[in-house]
């Protein structure tokens, strides 16, 4: 059999033909790939830069907020004294001697105020204040005691008529309520009120702090109007209000009211709170050198009849805190860095 024969290929032309066919546009297009890889890496490198960048910052501002001084209590720079305003009329209760009221049966002196034989044929309105340092006691006209804190008002009516016997409080109070079941006693605060019919309890509710209901007897029913709630408490509970929520703790009460006689017993307290009261009964100023010691809880009990001076000595027994003076001034540092 013939086999068919075939010219012997043109190997140049081949190639040439070969090179022609292949499109001009490839090396381009792996260029542009190329560069838009390079690209996207250098986007991803200068996105980690800036988030690395940010997160520099913020601990950066963080570390400043921690380290920046906070001022915890700014004394008075008045005279102390304990006042009552009766209408138009303000008088001194702290002198010592006897003091009168408007109304006939009314014993006032520099300790207590007693309303019991009040002689009112309508209800007048009193506010009794006491200054940072001064504790008071004021009896009212159905023989409720109320023992005040220092830095702390309460207005009351000279007699109770109606359903309900109100009273308005800011700082802190002990009541002993007298008992009345046809007419609840009733504690209004800034952002709670608290309702009774013959109890022992204690209210906390300085301005710029957490108020405090503290039950000590009986039953209290504890309104917080901005959260629409009410708290029923028993005996041995606290309930206080911190960033809109309600908080209730089962606590040792007598940790609470030992204030009225003349300690102040915190137990687990932050710093700040402390710091707090001990500018409050002793009239100084105090400020925390860095913010970040504010978060420290602690033990520490103040006998209110120490001199101020003891109580910082106290203050330097921990082994974080430094606490000196100048002036009316007590500064709180780490005590490394004193």
């Amino acid at each position: 059999m013939l086999r068919k024969t075939f010219e012997e290929p043109d190997i140049d032309q081949q190639w040439a033909n070969l090179q022609r066919s292949v499109p001009k546009s490839i090396p381009a297009a792996t260029d542009q790939r190329l560069q838009k890889k390079r690209y996207f890496l250098l986007g991803i490198a200068a996105g980690v830069a800036a988030v690395a960048l940010i997160l520099l910052v913020v601990r950066l501002y963080d570390n400043y907020l921690d380290n920046r001084p906070v001022t915890v209590f700014l004394a008075q720079h008045t005279e102390t004294a304990v006042t009552m305003q009766a209408g138009e009329q303000e008088h001194v209760l702290s002198a010592q001697k006897e003091i009168s009221d408007p109304l006939p049966g009314v014993k006032i002196d520099s300790r207590k105020a007693d309303f019991t034989q009040a002689k009112a044929l309508h209800p007048e309105t009193r506010t009794i204040q006491t200054s940072y340092g001064k504790d008071y006691l004021v009896v009212l006209n159905d023989g409720t005691q109320v023992i005040m804190n220092a830095g702390s008002k309460l207005t009351f009516p000279t007699k109770f008529e109606g359903t309900e016997r109100i009273v308005s409080l800011e700082g802190e109070a002990y009541f002993k309520v007298v008992k009345n079941p046809e007419r609840p006693f009733v504690v209004r605060t800034e952002k709670l009120s608290t309702r009774v019919y013959g109890t022992e309890f204690n209210v906390k509710a300085y301005k710029g702090s957490d108020p405090h209901v503290t039950l000590i007897e009986g039953v209290v029913v504890v309104d917080v109007p901005n959260l629409k709630k009410n708290i029923r408490l028993l005996p041995s509970e606290d309930v206080s209000v911190k960033n809109k929520t309600l908080e209730i703790r089962d606590i040792d009460p007598q940790y609470y009211i030992q204030w009225k006689d003349g300690f102040l017993y915190y137990d687990n307290v932050p710093l700040g709170e402390v710091l707090s009261d001990i500018g409050r009964w002793y009239n100084v100023d105090i400020e925390i050198e860095k913010s970040s010691l504010m978060s420290y809880r602690m033990h520490f009990v103040v006998n209110r009849n120490a001199g101020i001076q003891e109580v910082m000595e106290n203050l330097n027994e921990f082994k974080f805190l430094h606490a000196s003076k100048s002036g009316n001034k007590i500064s709180i540092d780490d005590k490394k860095n004193s």
